[in-house]
């Protein structure tokens, strides 16, 4: 016999000395779905810091919506340690009425159907929360590692009240997407044709409505009926009904209404938005970087932060072809001139790139020319007793002694997930070296291709940081991995001049 969640949250509420799992004190009642409830609690075991419960409704407790529950968590703290705009999962467990739930970050805020109710949003407003969407929904397109391949992870829900609007800390808002409960993970293996039809219809595309096979496609769908929400209080199909044959007919058959010309809309995102409610997945944009291409560029224009880093403005003021970017790049006034290696994550036209920068003597810069030089490329990993990569680098010249550029990725810090995640997706990066005491411009510039299996390695790593649970300590982890490095070195060295 279950005990009802009402009287379990009684018995572990703050005030009771009883916790769930010894571990959470339980607060007050914050959300409720279909799936199940969501609660305020403390986390003994963490200085009390305030976290949010979600239990699965005890009224869907079969093996099916256990899996499914399941799966949404395990999604969840996947993508959350790589997207600061996905919520973030840190543990999943089952209580002692065998009812299962799943710890999220507290969020303090609203959902963008609260918002949007009220008024339709400011072009600003518009811009900056499209532009954190489609960063966290790109996140989840680049996939979480499935029988060692990325397995894009396909929302289906993409709607207002999925879209978290947290405050962040000069007052204005943060995305977070939630609800990943019947989100379809693309194992290759597998065809991504639907088992049977779930999802809002409102907002569905006309294959997930015919539960045809699934790409990120049917996701920009969503997001442009969301897009064109956010600007007119109103979505652009209405259906004769509200039932499921009426909005099947409604998307497959009736055109999206056009967006009111008061707006004044730049043609380009007008273009945009109506392009991904196009009838035919083809006929969309394919990815969410290409929408990027258009929002980041207005977000920047009447957004004067754009919520980009200030490494990436730096290096790029305008979404430039990547060359160019690279071209009109300095050595950074915050970084020392001296002979250092550090990761960097540009913007450009072509998308998001990694790429470590240097400063080398004058005559070592010339001898890693790109036509005559080998990068070999290794990571290696240490999670306790904090996770960190070690991102080795060796240029390779048969003429010239060997340079090694080791570096450091924190995957705990916002810039180590970003540069790891972004590796994957990028499958390259680029090396840019700096003579000494010439910040102007860098004097070569290497392209360098990661190997499948490396790629494979990087998600791996990714995928146990985000189990990770501890008090920082990224020095011992580093103290731990030069160690490593300098043990292996004479075998990587033996091992690249024997393949060259």
């Amino acid at each position: 016999m279950f005990k009802p969640i009402s009287d379990l949250v009684k018995s572990l509420h703050k005030d009771s000395q009883e916790l769930l799992t010894n571990r959470y004190k339980i607060g007050n009642l914050v959300g409720k779905g279909a799936m199940g409830q969501v609660y305020k609690a403390f986390d003994i075991n963490n200085n009390d810091t305030v976290v949010a419960i979600k239990f699965l409704s005890q009224a869907l407790l079969d093996s099916k919506m256990r899996d499914r529950f399941q799966k949404e968590a395990k999604i969840s703290a996947l993508l959350g340690e790589q997207s600061d705009h996905i919520v973030r999962v840190k543990d999943y467990g089952v209580d002692d009425s065998q009812v299962p739930f799943y710890v999220m970050e507290y969020l303090e805020g609203y959902d963008l159907d609260q918002l949007v109710k009220k008024k339709p949003l400011s072009f600003p407003k518009f811009l900056s929360l499209t532009r954190q969407i489609c960063l966290g929904l790109e996140c989840a397109h680049n996939g979480i590692l499935v029988n060692n391949e990325l397995a894009p992870i396909i929302h289906r829900d993409i709607k207002p009240s999925n879209i978290f609007l947290a405050k962040d800390e000069k007052g204005g808002h943060f995305v977070k997407i939630l609800d990943f409960g019947i989100a379809q993970i693309h194992n290759p293996d597998e065809s991504l044709t639907q088992k049977s039809f779930m999802g809002t219809p409102e907002y569905c595309s006309p294959e997930q409505m015919a539960e045809d096979e699934l790409k990120a496609t049917s996701d920009i769908y969503s997001l442009g009926v969301l897009m064109y929400q956010m600007l007119t209080q109103q979505t652009p199909i209405k259906a004769e009904a509200h039932n499921f044959q009426s909005w099947y007919k409604a998307h497959n058959e009736f055109p999206p209404k056009k967006l009111p010309t008061y707006l004044e809309l730049p043609k380009d995102l007008d273009d945009l938005i109506m392009s991904c409610l196009h009838k035919s997945p083809a006929r969309r944009p394919q990815n969410i970087r290409e929408i990027l291409k258009v929002i980041i560029p207005l977000d920047r224009e009447y957004n004067s932060d754009g919520g980009m880093n200030q490494t990436s403005k730096e290096a790029s003021s305008a979404l430039l072809p990547i060359n160019t970017v690279y071209r009109q790049s300095f050595w950074p006034q915050n970084k020392p001139q001296k002979k250092i290696v550090f990761p960097n994550l540009v913007e450009a036209q072509e998308g998001a790139f990694s790429s470590l920068w240097s400063m080398l003597e004058s005559d070592e810069v010339l001898h890693f020319q790109p036509k005559s030089t080998f990068c070999f490329t290794h990571f290696m990993f240490q999670a306790t007793p904090h996770p960190m990569i070690l991102w080795v680098n060796l240029l390779y010249n048969r003429t010239y002694e060997p340079k090694w550029l080791p570096c450091y990725l924190d995957l705990k810090t916002d810039i180590g997930a970003q540069i790891s995640t972004n590796l994957i997706s990028q499958k390259k990066y680029h090396i840019l070296l700096f003579e000494l005491g010439h910040p102007s411009g860098y004097k070569q510039k290497l392209t360098v291709n990661v190997a499948s299996e490396k790629l494979k390695q990087l998600q791996n790593f990714l995928l146990k940081a985000s189990s990770w649970q501890g008090e920082g300590q990224p020095e011992g982890s580093k103290i731990i991995l030069k160690k490593q490095f300098e043990s292996v070195k004479k075998t990587i060295l033996a091992a690249v001049a024997r393949a060259k």
